[in-house]
């Protein structure tokens, strides 16, 4: 395995801190509210890295009544890459498997995201496979009123429910879902059947980034156009 750059690294911490900020609104000041809320529109990795750096920042602020603002969240970040990730680096080359090995959580799961180097796009497609496994879980990302949808998406949505009316008990209602990947909101779009699915991902523009589809058992991963 390649050795991984610190600057990959930075860029997902810097990508995670912004969610954070994101979720503290006009007033700057995150409660533990804001984050369970944001979580819930987070997965996987990705999911693992915000809350556990948030709980980093929360600690290095534990006074009675504290709270974690912006200004923490900036200042958590620069420790963080210096001493959390630049400090691994014996060898100034970037961070070696065995340099990664020895991170605590945070170094370690930034790390891993980075060593995927996907793009946002990619990011939300492995991000949307929670709806199909270990089983189908339509429910499994935050709805998403279909009124809110771009004109593509909301056009999709319409023809799959025109469908589901078609055919009855066969093929389901459509869904829509919120997802939130590197920061950005795609919009999902996905029909189920008793035995196969599709699944469409738009992307903050609200334009039609990938599609993908399932057959057989629930715990088969979704194949991506």
């Amino acid at each position: 395995m390649a050795n991984i750059s610190r600057k990959a690294i930075h860029d997902v911490l810097d990508r995670t801190a912004q969610t954070l900020i994101d979720a503290a609104g006009k007033n700057g000041r995150l409660s533990r509210a804001e984050v369970a809320a944001k979580l819930k529109e987070l997965t996987g990795s990705e999911r693992a890295l915000t809350d556990t750096f948030f709980q980093f920042l929360d600690h290095r602020d534990a006074a009675k009544g504290a709270t974690v603002t912006a200004g923490d969240i900036t200042q958590g970040l620069a420790y963080a890459k210096q001493k959390l990730i630049d400090a691994y680096d014996l060898t100034n080359n970037g961070l070696s498997p065995d340099e990664v090995g020895k991170m605590a959580q945070i170094g370690k799961l930034a790390s891993a995201i980075a060593q995927l180097h996907l793009t946002p796009t990619r990011m939300a497609m492995k991000a949307a496979e929670v709806l199909v496994t270990p089983k189908w879980s339509p429910d499994a990302l935050p709805a998403l009123d279909p009124a809110e949808l771009s004109h593509s998406a909301k056009e999709s949505f319409d023809a799959m429910a025109r469908r589901a009316k078609r055919m009855g008990d066969l093929i389901d209602p459509p869904i829509a879902r919120s997802l939130t990947a590197s920061g950005q909101r795609y919009a999902v779009v996905a029909q189920f059947t008793h035995d196969s699915f599709g699944i469409e991902l738009y992307n903050p523009n609200g334009r039609r980034v990938a599609h993908g589809s399932g057959w057989g058992t629930p715990d088969a991963p979704i194949q991506w156009d």
